[in-house]
């Protein structure tokens, strides 16, 4: 089916029958389900054969990150497009509020998978920890975990792990209405995370040897840019194509955020 025949597809869902299958069949299909089609439709057509040699390439087997990027599944977030890189640049881990559970803790698992593929797998030297503005992970720990318990309680549990951060700055954010506190605990959460990774022996490993650099980053919804968390002064900065390291964590305090 050709561009013209997904736009009226998307016009009125119905029932499809696919010509130029073996055997033809009908199908029931959803307007979004076609707007995903068309995408790729226009993924095939336009960009694979635009990018025939890098594809060409990956599927040859090179699989070569140049950074593990852990972040939020938050649909607005997509590190790909934020950081403008390309299909294999990025070794990606996404959850609820781009969250690094202690080494051990609880059964996630999926988190240590993949930080020690990354590190002992593919020889990442760079991993970065990017929080984001308005979050709605980190809004539904505000209002508190339990209250997801009835419906979601894998989610409360899950959230229940970043509580420490909550419970450090509300004192310190006495009277704020719920937005700013919420993009508080973004920018606190960070370097708890980068704390975290630390009690991973694979991390601890590859820090020791000089292999691998940590970066604590907060995405802001609404400007686009980028912050840095920068250790020797507890503080984000506006992060330029320099970047900065983030190694060496200090004691717990709020952190100071200094705006553009």
């Amino acid at each position: 089916m050709d561009r013209a025949g997904l736009d009226e597809v998307l016009k009125r869902p119905t029932v499809w029958v696919c010509p130029g299958l073996l055997p033809a069949f009908s199908v029931s299909i959803h307007p979004m389900v076609a707007q995903l089609l068309l995408g790729h439709s226009r993924f095939k057509s336009e960009y694979f054969p635009a990018e025939e040699e890098l594809f060409a390439r990956l599927a040859g087997g090179v699989h070569e990150p140049l950074a593990m990027v852990i972040s939020c599944c938050d649909a607005r977030v997509v590190p790909d497009v934020i950081v403008n890189s390309q299909p294999g640049d990025l070794f990606g881990l996404r959850n609820i509020a781009a969250l690094v559970p202690k080494f051990g803790a609880g059964h996630h698992r999926a988190v240590g998978a993949a930080i020690e593929y990354a590190i002992h797998g593919l020889k990442i030297e760079h991993m970065v920890v990017c929080g984001h503005t308005h979050c709605g992970g980190l809004r539904a720990l505000a209002q508190g975990p339990v209250k997801l318990a009835a419906h979601m309680p894998s989610l409360a549990e899950w959230l229940g792990d970043a509580e420490q951060v909550l419970a450090h700055i509300r004192p310190m954010l006495a009277g704020v209405d719920d937005e700013e506190l919420i993009d508080h605990l973004a920018y606190e959460s960070v370097p708890l995370q980068l704390e975290n990774l630390l009690s991973y022996p694979a991390v601890t490993w590859a820090l020791s040897r000089g292999r691998l650099q940590l970066h604590g980053w907060v995405y802001d919804l609404s400007s686009g840019g980028l912050h840095g968390y920068v250790p020797e002064d507890n503080a984000f900065v506006p992060l330029d194509s320099a970047g900065r390291r983030s190694i060496v964590m200090p004691e717990p305090r709020l952190r100071e955020l200094k705006r553009e």
